[in-house]
Parts: structure tokens; sequence; C-alpha cells
């Protein structure tokens, strides 16, 4: 707490520890140094009782960062958030009640194991890796994030998308434990389906799903279109596991709603040895397989679209036009023909059909 003298009340460790975090948040230059230190000794800021007296034993680091900003962070605990300081101050006693003992015994095994020996692991990515983890007989998702700065940004569009069905949905987090704790989504990472054994997707779920994307997109999220970001699941549709603040993005909805069509029509490959022989002629015949799956489904997206979402297509299409007529920008049409063996038997009636189109 700080000292009554300063004007403000004594509050709880918890309270405290929440204006810390808030002003790591909102305080301080977004992804800085002093972004990451507020954010990593959020836990004991929130122990010092009078800002003006400073325990001893105080790392100096820590020090050095309260007498720099004292001012600046009483002037900010003044103009405080109400709801948000709540909304911290919940999370970190949810945190601290229900999910901090699992999750320390999960950071245990991974200080001592290969990720993908730890029952639960779910998968790794460039800002960090997921784990499924049980807490009182639920599932949930656990996410542990390479940088304190990067967990602090992805809570932003978590909070955003609340409520948006099929989306992941934040459940709690820790800075302490660089931790977000989201719901477990249903379903399968599409690209782990075989050519083979892959479920068709209904005209119900590529809507749903085009749905999920706009109401994203209404609340200032764009969606990563990288296909690993997709679950689906037969009876409850298409998840979306990663979307992002847009902020000054030029990344426009119809793009955005365009790109799904990677994760519609995306399969797991064999892998092709390229120092074979052969390796040219396996190319070609895969690609070809993989035309076989892409060019009826666009038949499909594209129809949904029109029929169901034309102006989106529309403002697309005046888009990729107006990109074409700019000689600085390099793109290619969404039916690439200079790719695809426009002679295969199999192949000629669906570029016939997207041809009358318009692709």
């Amino acid at each position: 707490m700080i000292s009554n003298e300063q004007g403000l009340l004594p509050k709880s460790e918890q309270r405290l520890q929440a204006q810390a975090e808030a002003y790591a948040d909102r305080g301080v230059e977004e992804f800085s140094n002093l972004q990451r230190s507020l954010l990593k000794y959020s836990t004991e800021l929130a122990k010092i009782t009078d800002l003006n007296n400073l325990p001893s034993d105080l790392p100096a680091e820590l020090v050095e960062i309260i007498e720099k900003n004292r001012e600046s962070y009483i002037h900010f605990l003044r103009r405080e958030k109400r709801g948000e300081i709540e909304f911290r101050e919940q999370n970190i006693i949810k945190y601290n009640t229900t999910f901090k003992p699992v999750i320390h015994e999960l950071k245990t095994k991974m200080s001592q194991s290969d990720y993908n020996q730890i029952p639960g692991f779910l998968n790794s990515g460039s800002n960090g890796s997921a784990f499924k983890i049980e807490v009182d007989g639920k599932f949930y998702a656990a996410k542990f994030s390479k940088s304190i700065t990067q967990e602090n940004f992805e809570i932003k569009p978590l909070l955003r998308a609340k409520g948006i069905e099929h989306v992941a949905q934040l459940i709690a987090y820790s800075f302490e434990d660089g931790v977000v704790i989201m719901d477990l989504l249903p379903g399968t990472d599409v690209t782990k389906f075989l050519p083979d054994q892959a479920p068709e997707y209904s005209d119900k779920h590529i809507v749903q799903l085009i749905e999920t994307a706009i109401d994203l997109y209404n609340r200032g999220l764009i969606i990563d279109p990288k296909p690993s970001n997709f679950l689906y699941d037969q009876k409850e549709g298409f998840s979306v596991l990663d979307f992002h603040l847009r902020g000054n993005n030029s990344y426009s909805l119809g793009d955005m709603i365009i790109d799904l069509r990677t994760a519609l029509s995306v399969r797991n490959w064999p892998r092709i040895d390229w120092s074979a022989n052969n390796s040219d002629l396996e190319y070609s015949k895969q690609k070809t397989e993989k035309d076989k799956i892409y060019l009826p489904m666009m038949i499909r997206f594209l129809s949904i679209l029109k029929n169901r979402f034309p102006q989106i297509l529309n403002e697309w299409k005046q888009e990729f036009n107006k990109r074409e007529a700019d000689p600085r920008v390099s793109q290619r049409p969404l039916i690439d023909r200079s790719s695809i063996d426009v002679q295969h038997p199999n192949l000629i009636g669906y570029l016939s059909e997207l041809e009358k189109m318009g692709f």
C-alpha cells in the first residue's frame, strides 16, 4: 500500500499488484525495457507499504525504477480506471487460488523434460508453447510466452474478443509465471488432416468461420491466417486460436476473409525428398492433388461470399484491382493459372467454372 500522506487509502497486495500491472500496460512505452521490468516486478511492488520508505532488501534495479518513476506512478494511480484495476485484481486472486499450483507443477516438468514428452503438450510457435491442463475437472490451454511484454500484448486482443464465439477466451494470466490461461477450444488443427481423411467442411461451418472473422474485425482485431491457427470440429465447426490488434494495419477485412482459403484447403501432405532423382515429378503430382482440393473449395468459398457476403467480395475485388494498377505492388492472382496444370482433365472443369465466376 502507499502511505496516506499521498492521499491514497491503504490497499490489499492484490490491488497494488493490479495497479502496478495497469501502470506497466498503459503508463509507459509499449515493449520498452521499463515495461518489461515493471511487469517482472509487479508482485514485488505490491509488497511495498510506502514508496517513500523502501525496504532495504529490494533489488537495485527495482529501486532505480521506483526512484525514476515515483511521481508518474502516483499520478497514474490517481487517474486509475476502476474497472480495469478491479479486473486485474480479480484475475490475480483467481490465478493464485485456482491455477498457480498446477502451473508450477507444469513448469517444473518443462524445466526437466523435452516439451514433446510432457503429457498435454499442444504446440510451440515463435511466441511460445501451449499445454493442455486440467483444473477441477475442466480442461484449459496454458500458453507460456517467450517474452513478458509479448504476453502483456497478447492479453489485449483476448480482452477485446471477450464473448465472441469460436475464438480463444481469456480465463486468467500471470506475469510472474509467464502464462496465459485460455479455454480449450474443440477440434483438430486443420494442418493435421491427411488428404484422404479430411472432413468435408459444410457450407454452414464455412459461413460460421467467415462470420467469426467479421466479428473479430469489427472489434478492431485481425486474424493471423496461418493454417495452424484454426481448429475444426465436425459438430462445433471452426475455432480461431490467434488474432491481434488491428491498429494502423492496412490489412483489410476483404483480404483477411479471402486469406481464410488457405485454412480451408490445407492438408498434411507427405514431405518431398528433394535429394531424390524424381523429386520434380513428385512435386508436380502433389501440386495437382493439392489443386484438386483447392479449386473446388475455391468454387464453394467464392460462391458463399458472392451469395452471403457480396459487399466484402466486391470490396476485395476493388482493392485487388487498385493494387494491380500500382506498378510498385506485386501480387499473384487468386487462381494462379501459371502454377496450375491447366490441361489436366481433373482440373479443366474447375478452372472453367472459376473463369465463369470472374476468376
